[in-house]
């Protein structure tokens, strides 16, 4: 039992309700300095120990802050400084001042409201006042000041034979010993010394039966320790009778004791601590003889008297402190007291000047408010000093006031008046008992009328009582005033023993610390019923929701609250046992889904049961009805221009059916159906269905059109409604356009074209042709300006595309209307002159990456050429981190086609895994034009990103590429790889792919150029044999040079990153300038001298050209070349230089290309615009296309497919689906039926099948399948013999994927011998699947047969 009442006690130190800060201050504090002792002041105490700060009752607690911002005790005001902590009571908020918390090392504090003075921590303490002041406002004084149980309060030294101590001196702790504020046995400890330690001090005192030694503190608070006991009788402290026992006297068996309401109890024997006021019941600790507790209440119960108090578990306790004489029934037995606080002797006013310094020679009491019936704050001993600002009389009292640090005004009663005026006549004592609010819980007790009979009613307290097992569960409540001057008291049954039936309700008020009865009343708690209510609302066809009120379980808590629900249909076979969810106003919900009971319409039985002791008790019954649905559907059409429509389609409903999807055939009164299009109707996120119709779709026809509604309902096509559309005649009659150049920089510039209108015409094409005005039009191109989401179209003009040309360019602007290309208006661009940029750092290794110095910071260098180490893994860069989710919230809000989900930080080993992924399907060369090998990719810095559209897809869409490109480095981003770059980048250009380089980001964006070219650092591919030959004899047309020297230029000369003609002009010599260089080579058919800048990067400069052995020049035959035989999908190793485009067209610009040898997966073969390409999927999802026409490669012949040319108009011989992919799974958007015809550009076999292909109005490129046979479908695997969950060992690879379908991409795999967790079997797309939830939360599919 002693073990349990330590254990319980341990918890007095806890930390509680601290501000973030102040927790983390403390415990980081006590991490790093635990072990070291703590003592009051450094200087003062020459051995530190572990000092322990408690709080113990709210009127210790505000000695420390407020006596001594008005009191002293060497005759002068405390120098303290003005504590900083605001208020938020009168007594708690001025327990933390700043004095008191720099008095104990912060190293080891085991309390939060006190910070150190010590010698490590005293000028930090100064600094930050404000931030310990505000720390300390966190702190739950209140709480700590309740639980103050306390065993070892004083250790009291034993009686010694030394002579009397010096008046001031050093003196040696002989044992453990409490430091107070005050000399007083009651008084809180501030902190604790041990045996050995010293301090200086330089004041003795006698007081409380202590001798005390005395001294002040460096934050100016005078300090107290106990040394030796005095005789009895000796000092003045406020707690005890003056010997320094406690004031309790010996404990009876048998009657009441006489203490006070509160106070501090002190054990003379063994006592039973209990969490209820029970004789019967078992003890949950002991207090043994000599411990003491401060307590917050007496009470009587169980024919026994309790003390009680609130633990550091925020439990109440309870004391058995006497064994009473049964008492009478009709009033309570025990009369509790008030605390017998010390009261002023004298009886008239004293002289005192209006302010000034008072010498109190008696205990004082202090207050709040000059009344004598307000609540005592503490005590000023004899020898203490006040400085007043006031002198007051009131309340028939004298009164000093002065003005704590604090702020708050504090009252010294000095003097009881003589009353000189006629007696008034005796006041009636009054008081009358109302019961509100009456139920099976409690109730309420008001009392008015409160009157003292002419003197003051100091507390009211109410006794209250069940009439079951006598007084057993009486209680004395302390009644609380209100604002209209009465008092209320609220009673829960919970607090006495959850009895019903007749209370006993008693009024006492205390006068003259009496406690006074005067007068009495009953209440009534009547018993409670089973009870609850139930509601159907919200009913529709879908469903409905059951509402549960006046939920009660008689007197016994409702543990759940069940609901059971079928339909009429069938019996019960969809019962459904739901869970009722509580609500804030405490009713209960159940949503009910009659998808959840087979689709049922009709009558719904609803039950309701409680759970009561374990056990299912039936409550009452409803019904609820579900409507039959029928099919609705509503076709309202929207933002009629010349240009077309909208359709928005609502109150979609297939009457119980689900809705596959929507389908909207439209076309024009003109020419009967010629014009006819089936439109898929796109969901909106209000449900709404929507199809937008421009009118280039339907032959540019105005007037009037039609519009029906389909829905697809159990596999068919089923009529709906129907509406008509308006599409007024256009009134343009000018054709318009207007060229905006911007973005000009030394790598290009940007075209855009607004006000574009055809004067009534379809523009069926925007054509920019470009030209720089050197050497005529030798660098015309003709671009084709792609349409922007705000009907404006954009051009990208890159130097490198002009001959590298600076200076003026022109722009003219051409549409093409009625097929011919017309021209509209022209401009000019220029494109300035750059030198060189010059960056200082020099590429360094630490071991895990390469990094230059760049203006602001170290930047860390990755591509092919500077790789990282393997164990290199930082994690995402939180900076970073921090700037991406801004960029990309900032796109999402702008309402660009931005998705949340994105690829960050990847370790070296996941790299690996992409990278070996993609190996396996493309082949190495083609992987590393778009996926870095592992120790070589940025991602692994943790400084990269990869954004994703809101499908998922990695981001390619034009518009938000744009702003990417203009923007990004607001962020601190640059694009990594743009077009154009890919010689020093190293890879195809990526929209989606952004670094994060801090401040510099602005300027790298500005100069235009790649990371590698503004750093002069080396980049392209990775490391070969593929470097420029070292200088050899001159051959013809080469300059003779010795191998390192100085040249002076006799022309303009182009400086650049490579030895390569291909390479990009960085900038130049003109005749007469000279470099300093240290090498010469051979290179491209050139001759290059070559140095190293002053930011260490290698630049090469072009001098002459060389003149190798003629060889006869092999020029193509001007025919096309033949077709090569290949298989449908196969690997493709090339035999020349080939060019990979977005389209398969010869005009589509090179995006990359393949040398001879490398190789390609491909996934189709198709024949356009006179040649026959390769064509796959990259690993963001763009489909590419490669020009094959000049290899011959063995393969097998093609598939037969019908004999149709390349392009034109197809008639259509039965239903034929169309799709966004050229792929069986595809799902169909829309299809033609017999009779129907098409203009197609494309003819394709792919999947087994044959396709034709053309481009929509919207730019969306579509495929309708054609072949008119299908191959046998190949029966499927069977279902392996799997339980519903379990593990699974994998016999062969096997892909991991987001949907249960062949179609959905690869997400990951497994290898033969590894397995998973699955918790889910199912058959789906012809195959058997294994399913699990990643710890991410997503769940997964795996293909296993």
């Amino acid at each position: 039992m002693k073990r349990e009442k330590f254990l319980h006690e341990q918890q007095r130190f806890s930390i509680r309700k601290y501000s973030f800060g102040a927790a983390s201050v403390l415990l980081g504090a006590s991490l790093v300095f635990a072990g070291q002792a703590l003592a009051d002041e450094h200087h003062e105490v020459s051995t530190p120990s572990d000092a322990t700060l408690r709080a113990t009752s709210d009127s210790d607690a505000v000695t420390a802050a407020d006596i001594f911002s008005g009191v002293a005790t060497d005759g002068a005001a405390s120098s303290e400084k003005a504590s900083q902590v605001s208020t938020t009571s009168q007594t708690a908020s001025e327990t933390a001042t700043s004095e008191a918390r720099s008095e104990v090392s912060a190293s080891t504090s085991q309390a939060a409201d006190k910070i150190s003075e010590s010698t490590t921590a005293s000028s930090e303490a100064t600094r930050n006042t404000n931030a310990s002041s505000e720390t300390a406002t966190n702190l739950d004084v209140s709480a700590l000041t309740r639980a103050a149980v306390n065993t070892s309060l004083v250790s009291q030294p034993a009686t010694t034979t030394d002579s009397d101590l010096p008046s001031q001196g050093t003196y040696v702790y002989k044992e453990r010993t409490e430091i107070k504020n005050q000399p007083k046995v009651s008084a809180k400890a501030e902190f604790y010394v041990n045996p050995g330690d010293s301090v200086l001090y330089d004041q003795v005192v006698t007081a409380d039966g202590y001798q005390w030694i005395s001294y002040k503190s460096y934050s100016g608070v005078r300090r107290y320790a106990p040394v030796k006991p005095v005789a009895a009788g000796s000092g003045n402290g406020n707690s005890g009778n003056g010997d320094g026992k406690p004031s309790n006297g010996a404990q009876a068996t048998t009657g009441a004791l006489n203490i006070p309401a509160t106070g501090t109890f002190y054990f003379t024997r063994d006592t039973d601590i209990k969490k209820e006021p029970k004789a019967d019941l078992k003890p949950t600790f002991v207090f043994s003889k000599g411990d003491h507790v401060i307590y917050d209440k007496v009470l009587t119960a169980d024919n026994h008297q309790w003390i009680s108090y609130l633990g550091y578990d925020y439990v109440r306790y309870y004391a058995d402190v006497a064994t009473l004489t049964p008492a009478k029934a009709e009033t309570p037995t025990v009369k509790p007291t008030e605390t017998n606080q010390a009261k002023p002797e004298t009886t008239g006013a004293e002289k005192l000047p209006a302010s000034g310094t008072y010498n109190v020679t008696r205990s004082l009491n202090v207050k709040n408010e000059p009344k004598a019936s307000a609540e005592t704050l503490y005590t000023l001993e004899k020898g203490y000093k006040v400085n007043y600002d006031k002198v007051l009389t009131a309340d028939n009292h004298q009164w000093i006031s002065y003005i704590s640090y604090s702020g708050t005004r504090r009252y010294v009663d000095i003097a009881t008046l003589k009353t000189t005026e006629s007696k008034p006549q005796e006041n009636r004592v009054s008081g009358n008992l109302t019961i509100n609010n009456q139920t099976s819980n409690g109730f309420d007790v008001v009392v008015t009328n409160v009157s003292g009979g002419g003197k003051t009613v100091q507390e009211v307290r109410v006794p209250i009582w069940s009439d079951k097992d006598g007084q057993d569960d009486l209680t004395w409540y302390h009644a609380d005033k209100q604002s209209d001057g009465s008092y209320k008291v609220h009673v829960d049954t919970a607090s006495h023993k959850g009895d019903t039936g007749t209370y006993s309700v008693h009024l006492y008020y205390m006068l003259d610390g009496k406690r006074t009865y005067i007068t009495e009343t009953t209440a009534k708690v009547p018993e409670t019923q089973v009870t609850g209510k139930l509601t159907i609302t919200n009913q529709s066809s879908n469903g409905f929701d059951v509402v549960v009120t006046n939920v009660s379980g008689g007197g016994k808590t409702v543990q759940e609250v069940r609901v059971p629900i079928w339909s009429d249909k069938n019996g019960q076979d969809d019962l459904t046992w739901y869970h009722a969810d509580k609500q804030s106003d405490g009713s209960y919900k159940v949503h009910v889904d009659k998808a959840s009971h087979k689709g049922d319409a009709g009558t719904y039985s609803v039950h309701l049961y409680y759970m009561l002791d374990g056990k299912r008790t039936y409550i009452t019954e409803t019904t609820a009805k579900v409507p039959e649905t029928q099919v609705t559907g509503k076709l309202t059409i929207t933002n009629q221009s010349s240009n077309g429509f909208d359709v928005v389609v609502t109150n979609v409903s297939g009457g119980g059916k689900e809705v596959k999807e929507v389908r909207v055939p439209i076309w024009s009164d003109k020419n009967g159906q010629d014009d006819l299009t089936w439109y898929h109707a796109d969901k909106q996120s209000d449900g709404s269905y929507k199809v937008h119709v421009d009118k280039a779709s339907h032959k540019g026809d105005a007037g009037t059109y039609s519009v029906h509604l389909y829905y697809m309902l159990d596999g068919k096509r089923t009529y709906i409604t129907e509406t008509k559309a308006t599409v007024p005649q256009s009134t343009e009659t000018q054709v318009t356009g207007k060229l905006t150049i911007n973005n000009q920089t030394s790598n290009g510039f940007d075209v855009v074209v607004t006000n574009v209108s055809g004067g009534g015409k379809e523009v069926k094409e925007v054509r920019v042709p470009i030209w720089s005005d050197k050497n005529g039009q030798d660098d015309l191109t003709w671009y084709h300006a792609d349409k922007q989401s705000d009907g404006s179209y954009q051009v990208h003009v890159d130097t490198a595309s002009h001959k590298g040309d600076v200076g003026t360019y022109s722009v003219h602007l051409y549409y093409m209307l009625d097929g011919k290309r017309t021209y509209i208006t022209e401009t000019k661009a220029t494109v300035p002159q750059i030198t060189e940029t010059q960056v200082t750092g020099k590429l360094t290794n630490n071991g895990s990456y390469y990094s230059v110095r760049g203006k602001y910071d170290d930047i860390i260098i990755v591509n092919k050429k500077h790789g990282l180490s393997k164990d290199y893994n930082p994690g995402e860069n939180p900076t970073a981190k921090a700037a991406f989710v801004r960029l990309r919230d900032d796109m999402i809000n702008q309402g660009l086609n931005v998705g949340r989900s994105y690829s960050g930080f990847r370790s070296y080993d996941y790299q690996k895994t992409l990278y070996d992924n993609y190996v396996s399907r493309d082949g190495q060369a083609a992987a590393d034009r778009y996926s870095a090998r592992p120790g070589y990719s940025e991602h692994q810095t943790g400084l990269v990103f990869d954004l994703t559209d809101k499908s998922g897809n990695l981001l390619e869409d034009s518009r938000a590429s744009q702003w990417l490109k203009d923007n990004a480095h607001n962020y601190g981003f640059i694009v990594r790889f743009q077009a154009g770059k890919e010689a020093s980048t190293g890879y195809m250009p990526e929209a989606w792919h952004i670094r994060y380089v801090g401040k510099e980001a602005k300027d790298i964006h500005d100069s235009g150029l790649s990371l590698e070219e503004y750093f002069g650092i080396e980049g392209g591919d990775y490391a070969t044999s593929n470097k420029p030959a070292e200088s050899k004899p001159a051959t013809t047309g080469a300059v003779n040079l010795p191998a390192t020297g100085t040249y002076t230029f006799t022309g303009r000369a182009s400086i650049k990153a490579e030895a390569k003609v291909s390479s990009p002009e960085l900038a130049y010599y003109d005749k007469g300038m000279s470099v300093n260089y240290d090498k010469v080579l051979t290179a491209d058919g050139r001759q290059w001298l070559s140095y190293v800048t002053t930011s260490g990067a290698r630049r090469y400069v072009d001098i002459a050209a060389v003149k190798a052995e003629a060889k006869p020049e092999v020029k193509p035959v001007a025919k096309p070349a033949d077709k090569p035989n290949l298989p449908e999908s196969g690997t493709y190793t090339f035999t020349d230089r080939a060019s990979i485009k977005a389209e398969a067209k010869v005009s589509s610009p090179e995006l990359a290309y393949y040398d001879k040898g490398m190789s390609v997966n491909y996934d189709k073969v198709l024949t356009a615009g006179g040649r026959q390409w390769l064509s796959y999927v990259t690993a963001s999802g763009n489909r590419r296309y490669v020009d094959i026409a000049a290899a011959k490669p063995e393969a097998s012949q093609p598939a037969a497919k019908p004999s149709l040319p390349e392009s034109g108009t197809y008639t259509f011989t039965s239903r034929a689906s169309i799709k966004a992919e050229a792929k069986v799974s595809s799902p169909e958007l829309a299809y033609y039926d017999k009779g129907m015809t098409v203009n197609y550009d494309k003819v394709l076999t792919a999947d087994g099948r044959q396709w034709l292909s053309y481009v929509t109005t919207s730019g969306a490129r579509r495929y309708v399948d054609i072949a008119a046979a299908k191959p046998e479908a190949s029966q499927p695997a069977a279902k392996p013999s799997l339980p519903e969950s379990g593990r699974y060992t994998f016999t062969g690879r096997a892909s991991i994927k987001a949907e249960a379908k062949v179609s959905s991409p690869e997400l990951a795999y497994y290898d033969k011998g590894m397995s998973v967790n699955y918790d889910k079997v199912l058959t789906a797309d012809g195959h058997t699947w294994l399913s699990y939830m990643t710890v991410s939360g997503a769940r997964r599919y795996v293909d296993i047969a």
